[in-house]
């Protein structure tokens, strides 16, 4: 593993030892395998982020408060399982899973307005299809 990186930003959960290499920060790689720990588990961002600041864990920025997107960019880092530069936090198997959670969380959500009314135009006579079978709207002038 190549873990002597010329990365100036690294990954929360990771510092860089006398050699310049990467090597995990005990505490904050134990917080990230905290934070899919409870996502696995089902909890949602809002949850985690609510548990997280209630135990006192400093945020990346050595905060008090956890952003939903730091949470949400912390679960969606594939550097947790491990690469030619990272050394392994979390398994592939539980990154995946993750993966997969946030995706059926995303397509529950309800529509917008504007997502509505595309979907409303793409069954008019305004679009068309494609080659494909999809359909494309024709812009309004």
């Amino acid at each position: 593993m190549n873990t002597n990186s010329k990365q100036k930003r690294i990954a929360f959960g990771y510092n860089r030892n006398g050699r310049n290499e990467i090597a995990l920060h005990e505490g904050q790689a134990a917080t990230v395998k905290l934070i899919f720990q409870y996502y696995i588990e089902g909890c949602s961002i809002s949850l985690i982020k609510q548990r997280l600041e209630g135990m006192g864990i400093p945020s990346p920025l050595n905060g008090k408060n956890w952003s939903k997107q730091t949470l949400a960019n912390i679960l969606s880092n594939p550097h947790y399982t491990g690469d030619a530069t990272y050394p392994i936090i979390i398994s592939e198997e539980q990154f995946l899973l993750a993966q997969k959670l946030k995706h059926e969380h995303t397509s529950k959500l309800p529509k917008t307005k504007t997502a509505q009314n595309l979907a409303r135009k793409g069954s008019s006579s305004d679009s068309f299809t494609t080659a494909e079978g999809g359909s494309l709207l024709q812009s309004e002038q």
